[in-house]
């Protein structure tokens, strides 16, 4: 409100206020005392101002007339006693509010600490009890797996349950685990004997542990009933809780189908580190508290927590674990196994876990915060009370302990419940453990509480801030009008920058007029809503907006699409598809403003732009054309200085232009994302005329070309042979624009390119030279492909690999790896370098099941960097060096080249992002489990990346078959296995083994370790993109099966191996899907490197090197390649389940271009037969080199 409303002064205020008080005070005024009318004076009501001034006569009793003067307070010193007043009075009243509102502050401050902590405490309690139960879920898994497959139950011997139950005992805190199967009557002696033959287990548990087989006790030869007291109850207790559990067992065993009599369930195995295996074939359903956790989990299949008990009698017969302690509070937990994995599988045992309810509350409380009460409690009547403290040992009793005083502080919770009982039935009382956490006073006294001491001087201190209040208040007005300001021109920027700046205008004038018309229908839209609401009618109709449109008769548009887009971006992450769309229209968008071009929008990879609205021009045409030309520039520009980034075939992204002048329509389309937007044939017909166009050149209507000639730039069009066919308009002629030979804007001028010098040594310089002299026909090629192209492939491959070098770096600072000795390090490079000529071992030789992948280290995610990794100018000059010689060794074949090799490098880098950032929820550990250890290893996906550059290294464009055919040197060397594979995995390592690379090889590996398994990375990749060799094909199988079959689960071995083994299998068809990625890639991508293959093949049957002609069943071929390779291949990386979208992604092209290739294949290869003739033809004499020229 403005408070110059409620000034009296105001003219318009006081002859109102005079009007009225002559009414009321001109009355007749009968006094009753004296019973007679009295007569009046006068009253003025005066304002500052003397104009405004009036004087009204009124009745005041008097003896005599007199003048009442109404005026504003004029005395300074009244106000400052007011002032004075006012301010002591407040001040007393902040003053006793400060008091109750310390007192207060300080009850909410221990109370929301209090809070905090208790629902930290239950968290981490939580977490602890679902980890165990977890565990435990996961064994019985395994255990139904092996039910399922061997159908021996109750016969059955857990593989490894000793190291198995020690490994969950180190990951969850559970102290014992228990195999208990469920034995029927019939079955018992067959159980029995089966028992007693099979209790080898207990020795290769000792022989495990390292101790004497000797020492082994025998374990009982029948089952015995369990007669142990678990609980510190009286005796009358006891036996009363007894017979109400037989009571319960007694009622439940008829609805499971034992209506004869119960069942048994003898311990059959336990572990870890058995010490007495005494406890074999105790009789557990015998005790009836044991039987009753038994039944409610086989009645209701589910994990049964049991009260506190006295466990002793189970861990006695094991050695004793970390942290053992007799005195704390024990409970088993009772997990189901089923027959089979269907959900309705009959219970066949269950597994038990003893755990202590020290490792549930596992939590560290600060060293100062001592005190807190943990009560848990359930429907039965089991509670007790756990005392938590942050710098002395926990404390434990039975029942519920806590202070009663701080009831109202209790924070209450659900520990764990077996949400599958049904509680109308009763059952889940005792099944539902709950959580009061309480505070005590030590911990209150723990907390730092405000001294009301203090109380006076925040009184003082509140005093100042009232009298700063003005003063702030009056700041705060003048900033917060700044920012209002602030923001009505950001707004009002934004409108002008989305809608040129008469529409944006508009749209701004247009708001505040439908602001100002609401303020004004409120009360009548109230009342028609009424009327319309009586009337049934639910809903008002919008009222019709005036649409901000105009015609323009003199504009040109620009539609200007990225050739080669879509096939492009079907091979890259989503990420560079955007750096190249926002890097190509970032600089178009800073054009267009030099230019007065008006952009309109994007569509995909299309620009559209038009000249000549909201400011008409006449020469529209003209300056949209100046604007054509830069967009060809900036595009060639852009493109070549971003394949070091995005990777290879950007260079050779284009852009294909179509001008058209003529009318439009624009306006503002409104509703939700409201925008500017142009309608009208003249959008319609630019389109065709850039569908029409052709790669990196401007087509322009006829209409433009006749209003560039008219403003005298005829030289800069001339006509198109042809005319074009466009719908809706028939035949059309149109011209080209020809190329300006200069730039009026220097910025977009394109730019000298800077690549690496040539100081590089020639491969043939160096001492991976050593490659077998070919007494065949079969020539090795030099690089045909242009120097540029050729850097920027080195450059890009050298990023990449930089990028995962300095990743391999920074764990291993984090880790603070200790490098081993330089001496040993160069003895095993010696070792795995010696050549196969001189006795060395063949690669293939070193082909392994499964590599080692790091463990998760959690110091590895989350330690921070000492300082910003730099890999110095050393290894960066050896890495770019390394790349070139790789790079220049590679021979030009039309398939088998460099550039393939940097393809199959992208289709890797891609793949592995997916791993590395997959769509799900969770912390680093967990992260590492689902990729089955690739994350946490940068050593791993360095190689992976390397051997996707190496694996075609110096390929002769001939298949293995035919190289041993021709080199039999090279197929007795390498034993007619993965001949070219193996050849490529000697060049390159001997390549890196020489001394110029040092400093290259210290960065990538600074152990023994480290090396052994990075050569191995190396060879089990390269070695897995050779799919012909029938033992390699099967040894893949094996391993696929072993890794993510569901058969022989039992027999796997540790999680680590497991691991292992699903890591290896991954990073192997991760090289294979790679290494035919255009398969799986977008149509154009598909067609063009089938081409160059077809080419190659084709190059070879004319030169001699192939008995059969390609052309011939190359169709057909094509087609079982897609059904019994790739397709296969494809499901199987989404099977795998590491790679997100990306196998999806996959599969769907791989399965669209086997449609494409159905259709057109045919055509197609006559396409590619006609031009490998024709080049053949043309250039026979440019492959047959003499000898002396090679």
């Amino acid at each position: 409100w403005d408070p110059s409303y409620c000034d009296l002064r105001r003219p318009t205020i006081i002859a109102p206020l005079q009007t009225a008080m002559n009414k009321k005070m001109n009355e007749k005024m009968t006094d009753p005392e004296l019973g007679k009318e009295k007569s009046f004076g006068t009253l003025e009501l005066s304002s500052d101002s003397g104009d405004n001034q009036s004087q009204v006569e009124t009745a005041i009793p008097s003896d005599e007339p007199s003048v009442l003067t109404l005026t504003p307070p004029s005395s300074s010193s009244d106000r400052t006693a007011h002032w004075l007043l006012g301010i002591g009075f407040l001040a007393m009243l902040l003053l006793g509010a400060s008091i109750m509102l310390i007192s207060n502050f300080n009850r909410d401050k221990f109370f929301f600490e209090f809070q905090s902590f208790a629902r930290g405490f239950h968290d981490v309690s939580k977490i602890n009890l679902d980890t165990i139960v977890g565990h435990l879920q996961t064994l019985s898994v395994s255990v139904t797996s092996e039910s399922a497959q061997y159908k021996s139950t109750p016969n059955i011997t857990l593989h490894n349950l000793d190291i198995r139950a020690q490994e969950i005992s180190n990951f969850s805190g559970i102290e014992m685990v228990l195999y208990i199967p469920l034995v029927d009557a019939s079955l018992r002696s067959a159980w029995e004997s089966y028992t007693v033959q099979n209790q080898g287990w207990i020795a290769k548990d000792y022989k495990y542990r390292g101790w004497n087989a000797s020492n082994i006790k025998r374990i009982r030869e029948q089952i015995y009933d369990c007669d142990f007291n678990f609980t510190s109850l009286p005796d009358d207790e006891h036996a009363n809780a007894i017979a109400k559990d037989e009571t319960y067992i007694r009622d439940a065993l008829p609805m499971l189908g034992y209506a004869n009599g119960r069942p048994m369930a003898p311990i059959s195995q336990f572990g870890p580190a058995v010490v007495d295996p005494s406890l074999v074939m105790m009789d557990l359903f015998s005790h009836p508290m044991f039987g009753k956790e038994m039944v409610a989990s086989m009645k209701y299949k589910h994990t049964a927590l049991s009260k506190p008990m006295d466990l002793s009698l189970f861990l006695d017969s094991i050695a004793p674990q970390t942290n053992y302690s007799a005195n704390t509070k024990r409970s088993f937990i009772l997990h189901p196994v089923k027959k089979d994995f269907p959900k309705d599988s009959e219970v066949m045992g269950f597994l038990m876990g003893i755990v202590s309810w020290e490792e549930v509350f596992k939590l560290k409380l600060p060293s100062n915060v001592n005190g807190l009460d943990v009560v848990v409690k359930n429907a039965c009547g089991d509670d007790f009370t756990f005392v938590a403290n942050g710098g002395k040992p926990p404390t434990f009793a039975d029942g519920d302990n806590h202070d009663y005083l701080y009831n109202q502080f209790g924070y209450e919770t659900v520990l764990y419940e077996a949400t599958e009982i049904d509680a109308a039935s009763g059952d889940s009382q005792c099944y539902r453990h709950r959580l009061v956490i309480y505070p005590t006073d030590e911990l209150r006294e723990s907390f730092d509480l405000i001294d009301p001491l203090h109380v006076l001087g925040f009184g003082g201190l509140i005093l100042l801030v009232c009298g700063g209040i003005f003063f702030f208040y009056v700041r705060y007005t003048q900033r917060r009008q700044a920012k209002l300001m602030e923001q009505a021109k950001r707004a009002e920027t934004i409108i002008t920058s989305v809608f040129p700046k008469g529409v944006g205008l508009r749209l701004i004038k247009q708001a505040e007029e439908m602001e100002r018309q609401t303020i004004k229908r409120v009360n009548s839209r109230k009342m028609l809503n009424t009327f319309l609401a009586k009337n049934g009618v639910e809903a008002l109709i919008p009222e019709r907006r005036k649409p901000i449109a105009d015609f323009f008769p003199n504009t040109t548009v620009m539609f200007a699409d990225i050739v080669g887009f879509t096939a492009w971006s079907s091979t890259r992450e989503p990420s560079q598809v955007f750096i190249l769309l926002e890097t190509l229209y970032e600089a178009f968008d800073v054009q267009a403003h030099k230019r007065d071009i008006f952009k309109v929008e994007t569509v995909g990879d299309c620009y559209v732009a038009v000249c000549g609205l909201p400011e008409p021009r006449e020469d529209h045409m003209v300056c949209m054309t100046l604007f054509a030309e830069d967009c060809l520039t900036i595009m060639a520009t852009q493109v070549q200085s971003l394949e070091v980034e995005l990777g290879p075939d950007t260079a050779d992204l284009g852009i294909r232009i179509g001008l058209h002048s003529g009318p439009v329509t624009a306006g503002v389309l409104r509703g939700d994302r409201s925008r500017f937007q142009l309608f009208g044939d003249t959008m319609n017909t630019c389109a065709r005329i850039e569908s029409s166009g052709e790669r990196n050149k401007v087509q322009v209507s006829k209409e433009t070309a006749d209003l560039l000639t008219t403003m005298g730039k005829s030289s800069w069009i001339y006509p198109r042979s042809d005319k074009i066919y466009a719908k809706g308009k028939g035949q059309m002629q149109t011209f080209w624009m020809r190329r300006l030979q200069h730039s009026d804007d220097p910025s977009i001028a394109p730019k000298k390119m800077k690549f690496p010098s040539d100081r590089y040594q020639h491969p043939s310089q160096t001492k991976a030279e050593r490659r077998v002299s070919l007494h065949g026909n079969i020539k090795r090629r030099s690089g045909n492909v242009s120097k540029k192209k050729f850097d920027r492939l080195v450059s890009w491959n050298v990023d990449v690999l930089m990028s995962l070098l300095k990743q391999v770096t920074e764990r291993r600072e984090l880790l603070e790896t200790k490098p081993d000795d330089r001496r040993v390090i160069k003895a095993v490079e010696e070792e795995l370098s010696v050549p196969v000529s001189e006795g060395g071992k063949a690669a293939f030789d070193e082909v392994v099941e499964s590599i080692e992948i790091a463990t998760f280290n959690a110091q590895a995610v989350s330690g921070p960097l000492p300082h910003v990794m730099d890999m110095g100018e050393q290894i960066q000059d050896e890495l770019r060096e390394f790349v070139h010689t790789i790079a220049s060794m590679y021979n030009d074949n039309p398939f088998h080249n460099f550039e393939h090799a940097s393809h199959v490098t992208m289709s890797v880098m891609k793949l592995l992002s997916r791993i590395v950032a997959p769509d799900i929820d969770g912390d680093e550990s967990q992260l590492h489990d689902h990729t089955y250890g690739i994350t946490s290893d940068p050593l791993t996906q360095f190689a992976v990346v390397l051997s996707a550059m190496l694996h075609d290294l110096d390929h002769l464009g001939v298949p293995n078959s035919q190289l041993m055919k021709e080199v039999p040197e090279l197929s007795r060397m390498y034993k007619d296995k993965s001949v070219a594979e193996q050849n490529s995995i000697d060049l390159a390592w001997a390549l890196l083994m020489e001394d110029r690379f040092a400093t290259l090889r210290r960065s990538i590996y600074s152990t023994t370790s480290e090396l052994r398994r990075f050569r191995q990375l190396v060879v089990n990749t390269i070695l897995a993109t050779d799919i012909m060799d029938k033992e390699l094909k099967a040894l893949r199988n094996a391993k696929w099966d072993k890794a993510f079959s569901h058969q022989g689960v039992g027999a796997l071995g540790s999680l680590m191996e497991i691991n292992n083994r699903k890591a290896t299998v991954v990073i192997e068809h991760l090289i294979q899907a790679s290494d035919i990625a255009h398969t799986m890639q977008h149509w154009q991508v598909y067609r063009k490197w089938n081409q160059r293959l077809f080419k190659e093949m084709y190059r070879a049957y004319r030169e001699g090197h192939a008995d059969k002609d390609p052309s011939e069943g190359w169709y057909e071929g094509e087609i079982g390649f897609f059904d019994f390779y790739i397709i296969p291949l494809a499901k199987k990386l989404d099977e795998c389940g590491v790679f997100g979208v990306s196998s999806h992604e996959y599969l769907n092209y791989a399965e669209q271009n086997r449609k494409e290739w159905e259709k057109k294949g045919r055509s197609v290869v006559a396409d590619f037969i006609q031009e490998a003739r024709e080049e053949h033809y043309s250039n026979r004499n440019f492959y047959f080199q003499d000898d002396t020229k090679d």
